[in-house]
């Protein structure tokens, strides 16, 4: 068995993840079963959820997506696998789709999600106060192609 996998996403997996406590109410907050598009999908180590993530368009026309990913915090081990895997993945996707923006909405005291954005050519276009289901505030970021 290799030691990393990726398979299609299913939302037990974001819920695995998310009950290690990244999100104080992840079961009243995030719906994970909203999160199911066509192209998401998770990241294991030895069989187990680290990471998932997805792109969905926003609108028929297909021009703009909204990019998401659930990482588990204190993962630095594996963040070569994640990084590396997570950009090919979102760089194929935009690739194939044509889409001209891609946005995301990140927790603003999430600074590892918010550094991957960057990283991945998105800049900031504000401070969201109170956006997310946790009445926390969160950072929109995008990338214009």
């Amino acid at each position: 068995m290799d030691k990393y996998t990726i398979e299609a996403f299913k939302p037990e997996h974001a819920n695995y993840i998310l009950s290690y406590g990244e999100v104080e109410n992840f079961k009243i907050d995030y719906k994970t079963e909203h999160l199911i598009t066509q192209d998401a999908w998770t990241g294991f180590y030895l069989g187990k959820p680290i990471v998932c993530g997805g792109i969905h368009p926003l609108w028929e026309v297909g021009l703009v997506a909204e990019v998401w990913i659930i990482m588990q915090r204190g993962q630095n081990k594996h963040k070569f696998f994640m990084l590396k895997n997570i950009k090919k993945y979102l760089e194929e996707v935009i690739k194939i789709k044509k889409y001209k923006r891609i946005q995301a909405s990140i927790r603003a005291d999430f600074k590892e999600g918010v550094r991957f954005a960057k990283w991945f050519g998105m800049e900031s276009e504000g401070l969201m106060k109170q956006y997310g289901p946790d009445g926390k505030d969160y950072i929109r970021l995008a990338r214009i192609e």
